[in-house]
């Protein structure tokens, strides 16, 4: 299933272990959630920002298919150490911190952000320090990685912007 379910055939096995063409990838990021851990040998520090990139850009193509007549919300609850897209989670690493909704991705990714930064970490999490609010949780958890990056690069290519008003109802 691992190999199988890369809509590119952009996975080759060698010694055990999934290599990846990075020619052909799209970076979709099927394979992370299917393949068992370690099975795929990635090198984070240096191909995690083409991945960021192509997320942005596909945030941005869908975007752009409602001429602006669309809404967002995320539910910053149980908010995980690794992405949330996988079956299974670890202990929250923060509290809940509530439901945010925004016409622009871009300014609400980055309240979310922001607000779960503001908390207090839960130390019998995945988090590595941050745990007073104000330190940065998500770096913390992932140091190889700017956790801005995908905001920024969204913003560059015009889905939105990282400025916002928090308004409470």
């Amino acid at each position: 299933a691992c190999v199988e379910v890369c809509p590119v055939d952009a996975h080759v096995v060698e010694d055990g272990k999934v290599r990846i063409d990075k020619e052909r990838c799209i970076g979709c990021g099927e394979c992370l959630v299917v393949c068992r851990q370690e099975a795929i040998d990635l090198d984070w520090s240096s191909e995690i920002v083409p991945f960021q990139e192509r997320m942005a850009e596909y945030a941005l193509g869908c975007a752009s298919n409602f001429d602006g007549r669309v809404g967002y919300m995320n539910f910053v609850i149980r908010v995980s150490p690794e992405c949330d897209c996988f079956s299974w989670s670890d202990y929250p690493i923060v509290p809940d911190v509530g439901i945010l909704a925004s016409r622009d991705p871009v300014a609400l990714d980055r309240a979310c952000y922001d607000l779960v930064n503001a908390q207090k970490g839960f130390e019998n999490s995945a988090l590595r320090g941050a745990f007073e609010p104000g330190e940065d949780k998500f770096r913390s958890l992932k140091p190889e990685m700017d956790p801005l990056y995908t905001l920024r690069y969204a913003e560059e290519l015009g889905l939105g912007s990282m400025d916002y008003e928090m308004i409470t109802v």
